[in-house]
């Protein structure tokens, strides 16, 4: 594994820039639409309890409370200071914080890293100044950061106290500040809290990682929203993301880049079907993070996870009044790997009793036009679904009506849902206008309200998801990994030498010799025992068949020696530059299924294994699993399960099925090996060829040294 980059600041100076007991706002202005302005005016609308100090060149005074005129001129150790100036002064005023001991700054100003050299020297100033003085900058290119908590608002935007009072509550950490306005301002509308919205920015100095090190244990937060187009520490945010699991608060990502697939790899094929985005995916799944791919989706999980953070092993069960709906929820949910529980004897009976006579008991539930007739019907069939034991939580997705409709159906329901300690949500279908107090009615107790059943699927189906992934990282007991002796060398190894590293870990290979003359190539084919197969050993071809230094099926002697001389001479017309080590003799496998498994070392991220369809056709089809280095046996098993070729390990047409426990085998083996030797930058062995019956063999290998 890398190790986890530094912080540029302490702990505890992050501490006093967050929780604040004194703060200073430099470059004040009685101008209320000026930055300093607005950032004076929050701390007053915050009421703000410690000592506020005002620095202004041109005021002797604003808002009737004294200016000093610089920052060398406020007491020692102020806290934290908002610095409300253009780009050319920062500098300075971040060397003025140093020598006055100021514990963190916010800089709003735009202008450094994003705006060519120039800015990314001054950046670099400012980060090595606030490095060595120990100052937390948040920042810049920043709108701030409130602490709803504690009353502490350092940001120019609008902004208002809702202290979270016992309610859920959500902690906002993104590098847009876009993005962090957007989350603060949904939960205001959805009526659940914020605990603390920070926007940093450019992250000269602190980043997400810095913040949510000191939110993965404040209790009066339930759930953190993320939003980074790069984390800049990511062990750092693993190992964070695992605290905030132990801690019971969700982690939700937003992370943009899965449609970069730029890592160009020529080595191996582990690392062409590997990119970045994928990587990150694989590893933060490991520590339970809830990943979502749209704003949408990040707002709408923010909700959900903020007042149900207990992930629900299964789906819900729902309930509506349109039939088209009930095929429809059925159809989503299966396309979100989401399922809707059948329900038990006592709930059948129970509906059945109150049903219409042509209205099917099942889940999902669709009471039919009745309810319109026979309103408890809403409330009595959501009561009785709600109460299966075998569901997770309700769902209730009704038509809309006119809106005097839709507010008496919503009534009707309301003490169902209230009266259900399971997560919830309510659905009025399509964009038809409704009662204007309908939704904010939900979600004042405690119920996501939305206009179409997929949103709220989606998020039931990321509560599911993130109960496995929380199970599946509890149960995750491998053994530490001693260190061991480093591999000799760097690039690719030949793959004679890198099956021999294979060997060692017990992975088998076929009985093979490195030959560097006719001779004896004939010597060690007449030991192996004929058909075998010849393939060229050159640091240079690493992809032998491109330049026909692979023979397969050499069923004589004769065969050999014309498949010796016929290669040796295409290899030199293709690559006469090339050094040929020799030729590897092996002997012939037997045919079986072919998969790719591989590793590779993300210099940011860490090791990750790969295992996935193989031979021809692992660039069709992109079929594979991304998997933590650290992975065990039995997840290995559960995601073989997820290739869409997985029907072929069963036993396709006929055939046995597949040793899956094998494969497993070596699958973790190969991300033992790299946990071991940090020196080993890829692995892939493209084919393994696995049986029923036997164990797997890596008939091609090639390991990369860093």
């Amino acid at each position: 594994m890398p190790e986890a980059p530094t912080a540029n600041v302490s702990f505890a100076a992050v501490g006093r820039l967050l929780r604040p007991k004194s703060v200073a706002i430099v470059g004040v202005s009685e101008d209320g639409g000026s930055m300093g302005g607005r950032s004076f005016r929050n701390i007053k609308a915050f009421d703000f309890p410690g000592a506020v100090h005002l620095v202004s060149r041109t005021n002797a005074s604003v808002g009737g409370r004294p200016c000093v005129a610089t920052i060398d001129d406020l007491p020692d150790e102020v806290d934290a200071a908002v610095i409300a100036l253009p780009a050319r002064a920062i500098v300075p005023a971040i060397e003025a914080c140093a020598r006055k001991g100021i514990g963190g700054a916010v800089v709003f100003a735009a202008g450094f890293a994003e705006a060519g050299a120039e800015g990314v020297a001054a950046q670099a100033r400012m980060t090595a100044i606030a490095r060595e003085a120990d100052i937390a900058v948040l920042g810049p290119n920043t709108l701030g950061m409130t602490n709803f908590v504690a009353g502490n608002c350092l940001a120019f935007g609008p902004n208002a106290p809702s202290p979270p009072e016992g309610r859920p509550a959500l902690a906002v950490l993104a590098q847009s500040g876009a993005m962090m306005g957007s989350l603060r301002l949904s939960a205001t509308v959805r009526n659940y809290a914020v605990s603390y919205a920070i926007a940093t920015g450019n992250e000269a100095v602190t980043g997400v990682e810095d913040f949510m090190a000191h939110i993965v244990d404040d209790a009066d937060t339930h759930a953190i929203a993320v939003f980074a187009e790069q984390l800049r520490r990511p062990l750092d945010f693993l190992a964070l993301a695992r605290r905030a699991r132990g801690n019971g608060k969700p982690v939700i990502l937003l992370h943009p880049g899965r449609s970069d697939r730029a890592r160009d790899s020529a080595a191996s094929h582990t690392g062409a079907l590997s990119g970045n985005y994928d990587v990150m995916r694989a590893l933060v799944a490991s520590e339970a993070v809830i990943l979502v791919e749209t704003l949408e989706e990040l707002l709408d999980a923010a909700e959900f996870f903020t007042r149900f953070p207990v992930g629900q092993a299964t789906g819900p069960s729902v309930i509506t009044d349109s039939g088209a709906l009930r095929g429809l929820s059925l159809d989503f949910a299966d396309s979100l790997g989401l399922t809707l529980p059948d329900l038990n004897a006592g709930t059948l009976a129970r509906l059945r009793e109150r049903l219409p006579t042509f209205a099917e008991a099942s889940n999902p539930l669709d009471i039919t036009a009745q309810g319109l007739k026979d309103m408890p019907l809403y409330a009595e069939a959501t009561a009785a679904m709600a109460a299966d034991p075998g569901s997770s939580g309700v769902l209730v997705a009704v038509m809309p009506g006119s809106p005097e409709v839709g507010m008496i159906k919503a009534q009707a329901i309301l003490p169902a849902l209230i009266a259900s300690d399971k997560p919830k949500a309510y659905v009025v279908l399509g964009d038809a206008p409704v009662d204007p107090t309908l939704a904010a009615t939900m979600q004042t107790n405690g119920i996501p309200f939305y206009r179409s059943p997929e949103r709220a699927l989606r998020m039931f189906a990321h509560s599911a998801r993130f109960a496995d992934l929380k199970q599946r990282a509890n149960a995750a007991t491998a053994a530490p990994i001693a260190a061991a002796d480093r591999v000799a060398g760097s690039g690719a190894m030949l793959e004679h030498a890198g099956k021999a590293l294979l060997q060692t870990a017990a992975v088998a290979v076929p009985e093979g010799a490195l030959a560097t003359t006719l001779e004896g190539a004939v010597v060690a084919a007449t030991r192996i025992g004929y058909p075998v197969v010849l393939k060229v050993q050159s640091a240079q071809l690493l992809h032998k068949t491109e330049v026909g230094g692979v023979a397969v099926g050499l069923a004589d002697e004769a065969a050999l020696r014309a498949a010796w001389g016929t290669m040796a001479q295409r290899v030199t017309d293709a690559r006469p530059d090339a050094v040929i080590a020799g030729y590897l003799v092996e002997a012939m496998a037997a045919r079986g299924l072919e998969l790719v498994v591989g590793g590779r070392r993300d210099p940011n991220w860490g090791p990750v294994v790969v295992v996935g369809l193989g031979g021809v056709w692992i660039e069709a089809l992109n079929d594979i699993r991304l998997l933590p280095a650290s992975v065990t046996e039995a997840v290995v098993i559960e995601e073989l399960g997820l290739l869409k070729a997985h029907s072929l390990l069963e036993g396709a047409r006929g055939a046995a099925p597949v040793d899956k426990a094998a494969v497993a085998r070596v699958v973790t083996t190969i991300g033992q090996l790299l946990l071991a030797h940090p020196e080993i930058v890829e692995i892939d062995i493209n084919p393994l060829v696995v049986f029923a019956d036997r164990p797997p063999v890596a008939l091609d290998a090639l390991i990369v040294l860093g």
